[in-house]
């Protein structure tokens, strides 16, 4: 997994670096093989934001998040993205089961 880690309008810490890649192992279990991390973490007044686009294979998935609190922002945008990666899967199984 190549994971890359931006920051707009705010200060890259260890402490944040640390958490997002903690929340970005949770993605692997998803896929095998090549698989490319964009993680964003924004700061627009007084909103934090975290976004994430993954991209495997021929697949391209987004999910952002928006709070008051960017580690807040980390849970609920992985959340999103791993709600959406879980129904790909089922819709793949399916498919596969169905045949």
């Amino acid at each position: 997994m190549k994971l890359n880690i931006s920051y707009h309008h705010l200060e890259s810490t260890p402490s944040i670096d640390e958490k997002v890649r903690e929340k970005a192992d949770h993605l692997k279990k998803y896929f095998d093989g090549n698989v490319d991390v964009n993680w964003v973490c924004s700061v627009e007044g007084d909103r934090h934001k975290s976004e994430v686009n993954v991209h495997a294979g021929h697949f391209n998935f987004h999910a952002e998040a928006e709070n008051d609190n960017l580690y807040k922002t980390l849970d609920e945008v992985l959340h999103k993205m791993e709600k959406q990666l879980r129904k790909k899967n089922e819709q793949v199984k399916d498919k596969i089961h169905r045949g």
